[in-house]
């Protein structure tokens, strides 16, 4: 029985998440806030300034060093800005935002914290990369008083597959084949981009249980894959590079 995991979903949950941080009065720069829900982290504020060139939010399991960028604001406007960060850490993310302005004066927002468990990134659906969860965010800011629509969401999410998923600890892909007592029975997996064009293909697969570097997948991204039991066809399913 072949099962497809392809659904369209207005990422209703996140939208709510990140609009009832809109409802709240928001901080203004240097201060940030942030909130959490399954596995997805959203930072928020208020931007007083008008001229700037670029705005990084960066990430680190403490609240000192290993401060790397994760990404960019999109819109540099004024008033409330966010970041959506899909692909958060198990366990403590600190955030900060790194600002330039058009003189090339440089410093850093104040910092936050958020603990993400490992459990709920084990179970959450496949999202987009952040960059392209940052162009949402775009179409998200409504005028004020303005009632959220989920329709303006146009984007996409997928079951996680039991079989082929990313893993959120290391953004490598696991392979785990399922449990057959038919040891004739020949397993191959070909994965495709968003233009249904094949990237990866492994015509028999002989282990039961192995990694796939991301790496091999060459740029960020969503990505179909078809799982074969010989000539029929087992799954349908979608992956994260990130």
């Amino acid at each position: 029985m072949v099962r497809t995991y392809y659904f369209r979903l207005n990422l209703l949950a996140l939208f709510f998440v990140l609009f009832s941080s809109y409802a709240c009065a928001q901080p203004v720069l240097p201060d940030v806030q942030a909130i959490t829900q399954e596995g997805v982290n959203v930072i928020s504020w208020t931007c007083q300034y008008d001229k700037l060139k670029t705005i990084a939010v960066q990430r680190s399991s403490d609240s000192v060093y290993n401060f790397a960028t994760i990404g960019f604001v999109k819109d540099l406007k004024k008033g409330v800005q966010a970041f959506i960060d899909g692909h958060p850490n198990p366990g403590v993310n600190w955030y900060r935002l790194y600002i330039v302005f058009s003189s090339d004066l440089t410093w850093y927002s104040n910092r936050v914290k958020l603990f993400v468990d490992s459990a709920q990134l084990m179970q959450k659906r496949v999202l987009p990369p952040n960059d392209s969860l940052q162009k949402m965010v775009n179409t998200l800011k409504l005028e004020a008083g303005e009632a959220p629509d989920p329709s303006d969401i146009n984007a996409f999410t997928y079951i996680r597959s039991q079989y082929v998923f990313t893993n959120p600890f290391t953004g490598h892909i696991n392979v785990e084949l399922p449990d057959s007592t038919d040891k004739k029975s020949v397993f191959s997996l070909v994965f495709f981009d968003t233009k249904n064009k094949e990237v990866l293909h492994l015509p028999r697969i002989v282990e039961h249980a192995f990694i796939i570097d991301r790496r091999n997948f060459q740029r960020r991204g969503i990505y179909k894959f078809e799982m074969k039991k010989n000539k029929d066809l087992l799954e349908t399913g979608y992956i994260t590079i990130y």
